[in-house]
């Protein structure tokens, strides 16, 4: 578990998510700002949601079966927290957010 919390792979996991989705939003918004903002947020929310699913994915996983299956298991809870974890941080902004960063 520690080299699944290192800050290394947190920062790639961050790196990973901010990349893409940065891009994508330079093309549907077409502003470097906005993108930005979303990109960083949709990042922060994403690595935190990694970090909370693989370890709660760790605790609920345990040792009761192979290590195959328990590696399968981890890497789903960590995947599906971090997309959680990337869309609630996206939704927090617009609720405390007036100008939603998205809209032209």
């Amino acid at each position: 578990m520690p080299a699944l919390a290192s800050i290394l792979t947190l920062s790639i996991v961050a790196a990973g998510v901010f990349v893409p989705v940065f891009v994508i939003a330079l093309i549907l918004l077409k502003q470097v700002s906005r993108a930005f903002i979303i990109a960083a947020v949709f990042a922060a929310g994403a690595t935190a949601g990694f970090l909370l699913a693989a370890l709660a994915g760790h605790w609920a996983v345990g040792r009761a079966i192979a290590t195959e299956i328990r590696e399968a298991m981890l890497v789903a809870f960590a995947t599906a927290g971090a997309v959680a974890g990337g869309v609630l941080a996206v939704w927090a902004l617009e609720k405390n957010n007036k100008e939603a960063p998205w809209r032209r």
